[in-house]
């Protein structure tokens, strides 16, 4: 293996969806990604004090030099540090990203990584990279931004959430040759793609419902482009790799949220994770067989947590966060 390391415009009398209600269901994402902006910007604000610092001490020198004498390298660029965390040791390795990168994932081989990064003008885009940090290009541009990038099975096109005039839609981009395509029109907007049927010809997303105070599950046919509905109530869907379950979660006894593990189709659906008033964030592993969210217990306290479907057991795993499963042994966490 490879060194692991875009609402249609409501009519008058429509009542829009309830910030509220989409505030509580991202708060968890929002949270995370705050944490990783301040966490870079006191980097940021370090290293321009020790330029400061170091441009005082060098006041009156002489920064031009001849050609070939050997220029200044240029300054280095802020780096965050994330962990691959074996989830049966529980030991961890550095991985190194770009400063203001988040939502990474990887493809089903574990060789290449998607992530969300700011472009020239500071817009969120996709971009993707070799899993050791060689070929990195970006794939997403223009406005609208992109959030929440998503490896189809095959690893050739990705699937993203971006900002339109009708609210945010999900669209899918082609590695090959970056070419973007929107694929849902819901009327109170599509987020969270998260998951593709093994064949890639459906992903499934969560939408507000017409009510606007809760996310339903769906899948979107990417031939017909028809959407339907999994479970009328259930945020961030994930579709497990081999197309079999669907883990989502329910706030239909709020403030508790429930973590559901249910066939595909939404039926037959059971708790197998509890939180209040956040979203679990789960993601599944390669082969299916293993969920990891990020929860909390007494015993443990915060952190990600890896639920086994053969044998019904949770464990924690890490303080961390998860954002994707590497290969069905280890997991990158922020």
């Amino acid at each position: 293996m490879p060194e692991i390391q875009e609402v249609f415009r409501m009519a008058t009398q429509k009542i829009r969806p309830d910030p509220e209600a989409l505030d509580r269901q991202h708060r968890g994402q929002r949270r995370r990604v705050a944490e990783k902006r301040a966490a870079v910007y006191a980097l940021v604000a370090l290293l321009l004090v020790a330029g400061v610092a170091i441009g005082i001490s060098t006041l009156g020198g002489d920064d031009v030099q001849p050609a070939g004498s050997g220029s200044k390298p240029p300054p280095p660029q802020a780096e965050q540090a994330l962990s691959i965390v074996d989830v049966g040791s529980e030991t961890a390795t550095a991985f190194t990203a770009p400063a203001d990168a988040s939502a990474f994932d990887f493809t089903s081989d574990g060789s290449m990584v998607a992530y969300i990064d700011l472009d020239e003008n500071g817009d969120e885009q996709v971009f993707v990279r070799d899993t050791d940090g060689s070929n990195v290009r970006q794939l997403t541009h223009g406005e609208g931004g992109a959030r929440q990038p998503d490896w189809s099975p095959d690893g050739s096109i990705i699937a993203y959430e971006r900002d339109t005039s009708d609210n945010p839609q999900i669209f899918t981009v082609r590695v090959s040759d970056e070419v973007s395509t929107r694929i849902t029109n819901e009327p109170e907007g599509a987020v969270d793609p998260g998951g593709w049927t093994p064949d890639g010809g459906s992903i499934v997303f969560s939408a507000l419902s017409p009510q606007g105070n809760r996310y339903t599950a769906r899948s979107v046919d990417l031939t017909s482009g028809q959407a339907s509905q999994i479970v009328p109530d259930g945020s961030t869907p994930t579709l497990s790799p081999d197309g079999t379950w669907i883990a989502f979660n329910s706030w239909s006894k709020e403030p508790t949220v429930r973590l559901i593990l249910a066939n595909s189709d939404g039926s037959a659906g059971r708790t197998i994770a509890r939180f209040t008033l956040d979203d679990g964030y789960q993601q599944w592993s390669p082969d299916s067989t293993q969920i990891a969210f990020v929860g909390t217990s007494d015993a443990d306290g915060s952190g990600t947590y890896v639920y086994d479907l053969a044998t019904g057991e949770t464990r924690f795993v890490t303080s961390g966060t998860i954002e994707s499963w590497i290969d069905n042994d280890h997991i990158l966490v922020s």
